[in-house]
């Protein structure tokens, strides 16, 4: 590799500026250090798949992030859908629920596109999907709530999460027993994931999938609860009833495949090897 070594920015010539100008492209010439005096100026600059392949595997600590803020408002708002659900004011719920979902995806992609993965968002975000799955799961099953979805889809739904979330709380404890001395393990340090991160953990395709599909899956169920006032102010026709009844039967189908995507999502992460990775250093 060729470089030009420069003893102050101020020594570098008309000429030179020029040539390097001339050779390569604006985004090429980001990678140059002009105003450095111990650095060399490179006329080779470093190839994109190295810079990216850099910075995707650089996780950050940091906490208040632009996804995770994001995040932190999907478990904010969690409550208030099934609050809007069990009260029946279904249009608020749908509107929160729609934002859970859209946001789910949208911080995700912030993260990835600009290198902003960190530590806190592998927990936060699983949190928030398996806070609002849960929320709306028990909203739409149990008493005094519509008891749309059925008990046995209920229960996989909530015994899957309930199963991850107590291996969870051993994963956490004997990795601060290995990461930490046994003083460092307090009840306050315990619960401080962020001062103290021992886990990193990568959902799986599997369950990137089966949370997809639990989306829609309660997503129609609270799109069904829409339609009911309409039948009971007699605004109900054809059209209506059949668009009803279409979604009834994409509703009962998609129990279903969320059954098989649940169990399938489960064993993935009990049985997964890199799932879970643990942070030692």
């Amino acid at each position: 590799m060729n470089s030009l070594c420069l003893r102050t920015s101020l020594l570098i010539r008309p000429t030179t500026l020029r040539s390097v100008f001339c050779r390569h492209s604006p985004a090429q010439l980001l990678s140059y250090r002009f105003l450095s005096t111990t650095h060399c100026l490179r006329t080779t600059p470093p190839s994109k798949k190295t810079i990216t392949k850099n910075n995707e595997s650089q996780i950050s600590s940091d906490v208040f992030t632009i996804p995770n803020v994001i995040t932190m408002s999907r478990i904010a708002t969690t409550p208030l859908v099934g609050y809007f659900i069990l009260s029946n004011n279904l249009i608020p719920a749908m509107g929160l629920f729609a934002y859970s979902c859209i946001t789910d995806f949208l911080d995700g992609y912030i993260a990835r596109k600009y290198y902003l993965k960190s530590v806190a968002g592998s927990i936060l975000d699983p949190i928030a999907d398996k806070l609002l799955m849960i929320t709306t799961t028990i909203a739409l099953s149990l008493p005094p709530g519509p008891q749309l979805v059925p008990p046995l889809i209920a229960t996989l739904i909530l015994g899957r999460d309930v199963l991850l979330g107590i291996s969870g709380v051993v994963i956490r404890y004997v990795s601060m027993c290995k990461k930490y001395t046994k003083e460092k393990v307090t009840w306050s340090s315990y619960w401080n994931f962020f001062k103290y991160p021992t886990v990193l953990v990568t959902p799986t395709r599997i369950s990137k999938w089966n949370t997809f599909l639990q989306m829609i899956y309660l997503g129609l169920g609270v799109g069904i609860l829409l339609m009911e006032p309409y039948k009971k102010t007699g605004k109900s026709h054809d059209g209506w009833t059949t668009l009803k009844e279409q979604a009834r039967r994409a509703f009962n189908f998609m129990g279903y495949v969320v059954t098989v995507t649940t169990i399938w999502s489960g064993t993935s992460y009990l049985f997964g090897k890199n799932a879970i990775t643990l942070i030692l250093k």
